[in-house]
């Protein structure tokens, strides 16, 4: 009597609970971070817009701020830069920081 069992995928039924932690939870906590990062940015942006038109200075840093942190949720915490932007002599010697 077989069961079946050497006709079932079992690569799909294990990683079944990763996939739907990540599209039902991670995923849309991401997009709606980035959705708030990014009003934030504009908002901020059109402040710097305004300023700038009333000849001051005082948003530029503020952009540059919600700038690099757009940027860091985008790239899910910098996880995608992180060995983007290491440097080439230290991949050949295999020495790499954290940061």
């Amino acid at each position: 009597m077989q069961l079946g069992l050497g006709l079932l995928p079992i690569a799909p039924i294990l990683l079944l609970p990763f996939i739907l932690v990540f599209f039902v939870v991670v995923f849309p906590i991401w997009g709606v971070a980035l959705g708030l990062v990014g009003l934030a940015w504009l908002i901020v942006k059109g402040l710097d817009l305004l300023a700038r038109t009333a000849q001051l200075d005082t948003f530029s840093g503020a952009v540059v701020a919600v700038q690099r942190a757009l940027r860091w949720v985008l790239t899910f915490g910098g996880f995608t830069d992180r060995y983007a932007k290491r440097n080439p002599s230290d991949a050949a010697s295999g020495e790499h920081s954290l940061r």
